[in-house]
């Protein structure tokens, strides 16, 4: 009993944490799109619209945070979600956020882990970490163990992001058998393999 309770608190002590920003740094991209980050608000709003997917990114981020335009959730949501579908990982662990948390559009928890994933397939941790927080809220600790395990090991490694996940694996262990921890860790490893 005693472990149950103390992972348990470990555990709410670090859930407090998963979706602390929405907005993830801005993503790697060429000098020529960097340019998006200080272009005045009307000429980004055009390249944008054109489609340029980093432009898309930032005017998001504008829009969610209220810098240099009236701050408004649902575009945010529009804007990360069209730089998202380009393949942005940045705007796809945002808009695995917003829709995780019904920010700016509709909760869809189905929807937000299929963004969380395609983030999660091109090394992002943090959306590792997210699809870790959700099946352990669905109690599933197993997938909740190898998504932790894989926010570890990710290619985009953010080290708070590591040092909340190896927490989290120390207060599931506690709870799982060693042939569970296998399989959680099995599973990463093939997880890595097929991307």
């Amino acid at each position: 009993m005693k472990k149950i309770l103390l992972s348990t608190l470990l555990v709410g002590l670090f859930s407090l944490q998963a979706h602390a920003d929405y907005v993830a740094p801005a993503p790697s991209v060429s000098s020529q799109a960097a340019q998006y980050s200080v272009m005045d608000i009307n000429s980004l709003i055009k390249s944008a619209k054109s489609g340029q997917a980093a432009a898309q990114f930032y005017l998001a981020t504008k829009y969610q945070l209220g810098k240099d335009i009236q701050k408004d959730q649902q575009q945010a949501f529009v804007w990360y979600k069209a730089a998202a579908d380009q393949g942005l990982t940045a705007a796809q662990l945002n808009v695995g956020r917003m829709l995780a948390d019904g920010i700016g559009t509709k909760k869809d928890e189905t929807l937000a882990r299929k963004y969380f994933e395609k983030a999660a397939s091109h090394g992002d941790n943090r959306a590792s970490f997210n699809l870790a927080m959700m099946e352990e809220q669905k109690k599933n600790y197993v997938g909740a163990y190898q998504w932790y395990e894989l926010s570890t090991r990710d290619g985009m490694l953010d080290n708070k992001v590591i040092t909340l996940s190896e927490g989290k694996k120390t207060a599931l262990a506690a709870n799982l058998t060693q042939e569970q921890i296998r399989m959680a860790r099995d599973r990463a490893d093939k997880w890595i393999q097929a991307q």
